[in-house]
């Protein structure tokens, strides 16, 4: 089961994200239930209901991947060495799903295309960890 108290990172599915959207529209602030079947809908076509769409969704996707490169910057200014490395294998992981993605909608497409640049900027923070002996060896590998 998912942590969400900021103490596991874990990548929340568009159906978990619903639900947990319906709990705070709802004053809900209980910790999260997946198995509760009460969720914002997901990508309705026929009806004109508040819901969230597969594009906001990896809208939101490509958002939080900026943040974390951010993140990874901040954590290596703040002593935590590890975190970068953490980020990098999760953003990498994110990237590959994106790339096998055929993306139609132009500011999506778009917008996936800075996640390389993201990629890269995290890559460098590892790579100047590695270099300055700030991780030990064989952690690097991100």
């Amino acid at each position: 089961m998912p942590d969400y108290n900021g103490q596991k990172g874990q990548l929340l599915t568009i159906e978990e994200v619903g639900k947990l959207l319906y709990g705070k529209l709802r004053g809900n602030h209980a910790k999260f239930d997946p198995t509760d079947a009460s969720a914002v809908p997901v990508s309705l076509k026929t009806q004109d209901v508040f819901h969230m769409t597969i594009e906001e969704y990896l809208h939101s996707l490509i958002s939080l991947i900026e943040e974390l490169a951010r993140l990874a910057v901040n954590s290596v200014t703040l002593g935590d060495y590890h975190r970068p490395l953490e980020i990098s294998r999760f953003v990498k992981d994110l990237h590959a799903g994106f790339q096998i993605l055929n993306l139609k909608n132009d500011t999506l497409r778009k917008r996936s295309d800075s996640i390389k640049y993201n990629v890269k900027k995290i890559e460098d923070v590892v790579y100047d960890l590695s270099l300055r002996n700030l991780v030990p060896q064989g952690t690097a590998k991100a």
